[in-house]
């Protein structure tokens, strides 16, 4: 694992280009998220996604969530409604992982051949800049080995995976925090698929403000 440090606030533009290429070019990188580190690669790309549950050693049958830029890029991989821009303007970028139909670009290998996708926009301007950068979906699993540990230092990610040959972007340790909160929005009410930082009743709240 090749470990290079990284500007939180100010991201290098080369740094972001050279992680960018090993994307496109079908890698995983380590990138840092709000809520720890995530192994990051195209969601579009078979070989890449089947790399990423291989380093995880994570079960085919266990979706992958994605990470992208902006609520505009999501609408290539997702079928939006006005729940979903409702609560976008709302919560993100931050802690909220939306589960919506997915478009038929992206992989059923990605989301264990389902029709739904889970899309969120991290708080984080490395993983936003590198999405934006590549203007594709990004994986955004944990960069770790599945059952351990999430891992929110590049110490721990290397503790795990450090015999992988990956490209580790180190923004220094992160502050252990509460995963995002997964809601399902293909659903009638919505459903809660998953507690997070983000409240399902401040969620519920912002949901009845809006009517389809």
């Amino acid at each position: 694992m090749e470990i290079v440090a990284v500007d939180a606030d100010n991201p290098d533009p080369l740094l972001l280009r050279r992680a960018a290429d090993l994307v496109l070019r079908g890698e995983v990188v380590v990138c840092p998220t709000d809520t720890g580190y995530a192994l990051s690669a195209s969601a579009l790309d078979r070989a890449a996604i089947d790399r990423v549950f291989e380093l995880k050693g994570r079960k085919r049958g266990n979706p992958i969530h994605v990470a992208i830029a902006s609520i505009r890029q999501a609408e290539k991989y997702a079928r939006l409604n006005p729940l979903a821009e409702h609560l976008a303007r709302i919560f993100l970028p931050g802690a909220l992982t939306m589960v919506l139909p997915r478009r038929e670009i992206v992989p059923p290998e990605l989301v264990a051949g389902g029709d739904t996708i889970g899309i969120r926009i991290p708080a984080c301007k490395v993983i936003l800049a590198l999405a934006g950068l590549i203007g594709l979906p990004l994986t955004a699993t944990s960069a770790n080995i599945s059952g351990q540990p999430a891992t929110y230092s590049i110490e721990e990610v290397a503790a795990q995976l450090g015999q992988a040959d990956l490209l580790a972007l180190d923004r220094g340790p992160i502050a252990p925090r509460e995963v995002s909160t997964i809601v399902d929005l293909t659903t009638r009410p919505p459903r809660l698929l998953r507690q997070g930082r983000i409240p399902w009743e401040v969620i519920q709240k912002a949901l009845k403000e809006i009517k389809e």
